[in-house]
């Protein structure tokens, strides 16, 4: 009885380790292998940007023939665009007419180039069933307010104000919304204060309009028609830059800087020969940048500035003058030529932390160059093609907060733009472009 017992304990305790272990050895699962952790691989860093570099390309697509006019800083990363375009087709009603003349466009961008809002501004026709609004000039404050000087053919209302058949400025406000506008001369030149009023060159006046757009004050300056480019500090001062005739068949080159009430400070001819100029900009120290282009030789202090000429033909050459307050020469720089036939058209914006970047029209399209504080260059872009009248050109440029730089142009056709890809254009189409400083 003892040994049955003793048996059958021990068969039941073999029959649980069974149970316990799942079947017999033959039939037990193996332990799954042990999966191996394959090595981590981190994705290549984007390579670093270098000066000169595009950061991005846009295409502003609207449909007709588009024309860059101007861009601006908004002052937080971002641009203001000026354009005009024409829509296609030909009407033959007076709405029609209306609807096909040129008609401005604002638009504000983001640091990406991407739009936050555009206005479009379409003027109606007069007794001459003309409707047609040309930009010349863009300017924005540092409360945001915007500036437009202009011209219409018929009538253009902005806000509560309507003009008719002239040149005209016009406020806006932040989101584009005109506020006032008011007949003028010809534009030359646009500066906002910081108390919202704003400073005007137009004809050979310089006046200064309150926020409600009421002139304050008007100052006759003679010498502002023989001048192509000025420049308005904040106090009513000018800058002129431009050409008077010395004899019969020979002019020279002049910069002037006036007072408020037309008292001159300094002047300085430039020549022998006398350049165009087409942009007189302030530095960020209250110096002097003047851009245009020569077609002969120019004296600046104690430099001589010459086109390159080849078999005695010397193509029109875009240049860069820098002076001081006091009108001092401080450096020049020989930027590049156009075409034989062609003038540079030549456009400059001053980095507020010194230096300056300059855009002119080159043999078969358009030139970008970043300036140092010195007027050595620190690199240069070309938007070239064949055949040159389909080439990309610029137009306008500007600094923003980091020191890129931002340029507008148009262009037709089918163009490869750097970190855009392929643009096709409708008609004439602009494009818009960021680079590393």
């Amino acid at each position: 009885m003892r040994r049955w017992w003793r048996g059958t304990a021990t068969l039941t305790l073999c029959a649980g380790l069974v149970l316990a272990c799942g079947g017999d050895g033959a039939s037990a699962e193996k332990p799954p292998p042990e999966e191996e952790t394959p090595p981590t691989t981190e994705p290549p860093l984007p390579p670093t940007p270098k000066s000169g570099d595009v950061r991005w390309s846009v295409h502003v697509r609207l449909p007709g023939s588009q024309e860059a006019i101007a861009v601006v800083s908004d002052g937080q990363g971002g641009t203001l665009l000026l354009g005009g375009s024409r829509p296609p087709g030909n009407g033959t009603s007076s709405s029609e007419q209306a609807g096909n003349g040129r008609v401005l466009t604002l638009s504000h961008r983001d640091a990406g180039g991407q739009v936050v809002w555009t206005r479009d501004f379409v003027p109606e026709p007069s007794e001459s069933s003309v409707a047609n609004a040309h930009g010349h000039l863009l300017a924005v404050a540092s409360t945001g307010e915007l500036f437009i000087a202009g011209k219409v053919e018929g009538r253009l209302r902005l806000g509560e104000s309507l003009v008719s058949d002239s040149s005209f400025l016009a406020k806006l406000s932040p989101d584009g919304t005109p506020l006032w506008a008011r007949a003028t001369g010809v534009v030359k030149a646009v500066t906002p204060d910081v108390d919202g009023e704003v400073l005007v060159a137009h004809g050979r006046l310089v006046t200064r309009y309150d926020t409600r757009g009421l002139a304050r004050w008007s100052q006759d300056i003679p010498a502002m028609t023989s001048a192509s480019a000025v420049a308005l500090d904040s106090d009513g001062g000018a800058v002129l830059a431009g050409r008077r005739p010395v004899s019969p068949f020979e002019s020279i080159g002049f910069i002037a800087r006036l007072s408020p009430v037309g008292e001159i400070y300094w002047e300085q001819e430039v020549g022998p020969d006398a350049p165009v100029f087409t942009q007189v900009a302030f530095t960020h120290d209250g110096g002097l940048l003047l851009t245009g282009d020569l077609g002969a030789t120019l004296h600046w202090g104690g430099a001589t500035l010459s086109p390159p000429c080849v078999d005695e033909v010397c193509p029109r050459t875009a240049f860069v003058l820098a002076a001081d307050a006091a009108g001092r020469p401080l450096w020049s720089h020989v930027a590049g030529s156009g075409g034989p036939d062609g003038a540079p058209a030549a456009r400059i914006a001053a980095d507020p932390q010194g230096g300056a970047a300059v855009l002119w029209r080159g043999t078969c399209g358009s030139e970008l160059e970043r300036l140092s504080a010195r007027g050595e260059a620190l690199w240069r872009q070309s938007h070239a093609a064949e055949p040159c009248s389909a080439a990309p050109a610029l137009t306008d440029l500007t600094f923003v907060p980091g020191g890129d730089v931002v340029g507008v142009g148009s262009f037709s056709g089918t163009h490869t733009f750097a970190s855009g890809g392929d643009f096709t254009a409708d008609d004439t189409d602009l494009f818009l472009q960021r680079w590393v400083p």
